[in-house]
C-alpha cells in the first residue's frame, strides 16, 4: 500500500466517523434544530420577528425542550438574507427564563 492510498483511506475513515456521529445526534435528537440544542425540541410556544432590514429577515423562536432542568427553554435566533441562512441556537433553564423576563420588562418600562 503506498503513502497516497494510505491518506486517502485515513480521510474516508475520518469522513465516515464524523458522519456517524452527525447521523447519530440527528436520530437522537430528532432533526438537525434538536441537534443544535442537544435536546428534543418538544413544542415550539411561539416567535417574535425582529425589525426588518433590506434584503434581510430576524426572527426569534422560542421552544420548550425534551432535557434536563438546565436545558429546559430554548431560543432559537434565525437571520435570512439573499442566499444565507443562520441560525443561532440558545438554551437555559427556567431560573436563566425568568432573568431574562425580568431584563426584558426593565428594558421596556417606560417606553
Amino acid at each position: 500500500m503506498t503513502f497516497d492510498t494510505m491518506f486517502v483511506n485515513i480521510l474516508v475513515v475520518i469522513f465516515l466517523v464524523v458522519l456517524a456521529y452527525m447521523a447519530r445526534g440527528f436520530l437522537k435528537y430528532g432533526g438537525f434544530r434538536g441537534m443544535c440544542f442537544g435536546a428534543r425540541i418538544g413544542q415550539t410556544v411561539g416567535e417574535v420577528e425582529g425589525a426588518r432590514r433590506p434584503l434581510m429577515s430576524t426572527v426569534l423562536k422560542v421552544h420548550i425542550l425534551d432535557a434536563a432542568p438546565e436545558k429546559a427553554i430554548g431560543l432559537e435566533i434565525v437571520a435570512k438574507s439573499f442566499a444565507a441562512y443562520h441560525m443561532v441556537p440558545f438554551a437555559m433553564s427556567v431560573a436563566e427564563a425568568r432573568k431574562l423576563i425580568t431584563h426584558l420588562q426593565s428594558a421596556t418600562e417606560g417606553r
